[in-house]
């Protein structure tokens, strides 16, 4: 293995160590978005909102994400933002990184619901219950 390659793979597997979740209740998960200053729902990009979600696994533990929700096309998800705790702030890793590490695996399929109801948003049809 190249060491450029042995290094991309230690880095994932350190990522996973160090993301926020794998929470028993959906509470805790939620808990984590006071310490972020940020408001629930804000534009990223044209018709595209980053709302602030708890993801619910296929093993039943929560996770803090952001969720990139496309408004034009009725609130169809188009990225999913894991929470990863560095020493003094937090920072977003791209869920597609993270699904590289087995441990990871075990995440899907997933649920998700944002903490605010979105106008326009008609796939999250169970709101406020996980979709």
């Amino acid at each position: 293995m190249a060491a450029e390659e042995k290094g991309k793979e230690n880095n994932i597997v350190g990522n996973a160590q160090k993301i926020v979740g794998f929470y028993k209740r959906q509470a805790w998960a939620a808990k984590v978005f006071e310490k972020i200053e940020q408001d629930s729902i804000v534009q990223d990009g044209k018709d595209i909102v980053l709302a602030s979600s708890i993801i619910q696994s296929n093993n039943n533990l929560y996770f803090p994400a952001f969720m990139r929700i496309n408004m034009k096309e009725n609130g169809k998800v188009v990225g999913a933002y894991m929470i990863q705790e560095e020493e003094d702030s937090f920072s977003l890793l791209p869920l597609e990184i993270l699904l590289e590490e087995p441990e990871m695996q075990e995440i899907l399929p997933f649920k998700y619901r944002t903490l605010e109801k979105i106008e326009g948003d008609s796939l999250q049809v169970n709101w406020p219950e996980f979709s």
